[in-house]
């Protein structure tokens, strides 16, 4: 990104700041149509496993190892709470951004934060499923690629989110939030590029992971985690040094 774009001179101040953080009376970030078909989709695989449960054993898969077998079952009353949280999650992030002090920000997002909420919602449905798969024999319970495929569709989402990063504007709830960022917009705007780069080179780093545990079972959990880790220890750290150098641009010297 051209750093002429990040000028702190424009950052809202004074009475310009104070409207900016002011709700309008509607905030629909996703869309009406958008929001609906989602919820179709979530009560549609809701209704798909409640048609299903009566053929399922009394202890189902539910978790996997890095190996692909089975190490985790759930009795079936239980199941069902999983089963509905996609479309939990949904609605959380559907009404959650009209609780925000700075719920305009969303608006002025485009169409990134509606598209993270469809790739997200889809992503959990999908996920609901493994268990059914792995039931009715179609995936195996030992040796399954669940773990493999999950790593990899989590590290493209990596890939896509850190591109899309320094497009989140500024607000509480949404986004890498530190103390430093979400009390000043420029230190949002850096610390929000900075992620960016941070969470792309964690997503490439979590899709090698994913690759390499074909051959090496625990690849993908340790690079996983560690790249996690240190991508948020970097953009915790940055943050912290963009506000001590006065929410300015670091700059080599």
């Amino acid at each position: 990104m051209n750093d002429k774009h990040l000028d702190p001179s424009q950052a809202p101040t004074g009475r310009a700041a104070k409207t900016n953080e002011t709700a309008p009376a509607r905030i629909d970030p996703i869309g009406r149509r958008t929001f609906l078909a989602l919820v179709a989709v979530c009560i549609a695989s809701l209704i798909g496993h409640l048609v299903l449960l009566p053929h399922m054993p009394e202890m189902i898969p539910t978790h996997w190892d890095s190996a692909g077998n089975v190490n985790g079952y759930t009795g079936r009353a239980a199941i069902l709470g999983l089963d509905a949280l996609p479309l939990l999650l949904l609605v959380m992030l559907r009404y959650l951004p009209g609780m925000d002090p700075r719920a305009q920000a969303y608006m002025r997002m485009g169409s990134f934060y509606s598209g993270f909420t469809v790739a997200f919602t889809l992503f959990m449905v999908g996920i609901t499923w493994t268990s059914e798969l792995t039931v009715f024999g179609l995936l195996p319970e030992n040796g399954s690629p669940i773990g493999t495929i999950a790593t990899l569709v989590l590290g493209m989402g990596f890939v896509l989110l850190g591109n899309y990063m320094p497009k989140i504007k500024h607000n509480y709830t949404f986004g890498f939030k530190t103390p430093w960022a979400l009390h000043d917009e420029w230190n949002w705007r850096l610390t929000h590029r900075f992620c960016g780069t941070a969470f792309v080179i964690s997503g490439i780093d979590t899709i090698a992971g994913g690759i390499l545990s074909i051959w090496y079972e625990q690849a993908s959990p340790l690079i996983l985690l560690g790249s996690l880790l240190a991508s948020s220890i970097a953009t915790y750290v940055y943050s912290y040094l963009v506000f001590r150098n006065g929410n300015k641009l670091l700059r080599s010297r």
